[in-house]
């Protein structure tokens, strides 16, 4: 079985993921972990959804607080990105983030976009817990390349999105 899980890592390292910071808040301050797995799973209701690591601070929080907010970061936040993925560490963000008293969570400042979520359903899965969140409030922000992740690191597009987006505006 540990081959397997080892092959199962290698391949997973090898989906390029868009990077999100999923934010709570620990002992009062604002928390930020970086993750790789999280989705839309519905557009109505709006739903999204987010795998943690079920022993760790983030997981217990939400849990406790029924609530999170997802960031999804852009090219230039890789610093917030390692912050928030550093393992074993505390993870308190007041530098990268700001409260947004309309979505009553915690986001990261000039992330692409956050997504306020109220937790809907809770699932346990292996060495992980399952967040449902339906989605309450979004806050949109400036349209640039998303922060990738990819085989273990952090990248963007190439210039072909710029070339793009001049089209799409």
């Amino acid at each position: 079985m540990q081959q397997v899980i080892e092959l199962f890592k290698e391949a997973m390292g090898r989906l390029a993921t868009g990077v999100t910071v999923v934010t709570s808040e620990v002992d009062g301050r604002p928390w930020g972990v970086t993750v790789s797995a999280c989705c839309s799973i519905s557009m109505d209701p709006p739903l999204l959804l987010i795998s943690l690591f079920t022993k760790n601070a983030s997981t217990e929080a939400i849990k406790e607080q029924q609530r999170f907010g997802v960031s999804i970061l852009s090219k230039d936040q890789t610093k917030v990105a390692k912050a928030g993925a550093k393992p074993g560490t505390p993870k308190f963000f007041e530098e990268f983030t700001d409260f947004d008293h309309d979505g009553k969570t915690h986001m990261v400042k000039d992330a692409l976009t956050h997504i306020h979520c109220k937790v809907d359903n809770v699932v346990a899965a292996g060495d992980h817990t399952i967040f449902i969140g339906l989605v309450e409030h979004v806050t949109i922000g400036e349209f640039t390349q998303p922060l990738l992740h990819f085989h273990r690191q952090f990248g963007i597009f190439t210039d072909e999105l710029e070339q793009k987006e001049t089209v799409v505006k």
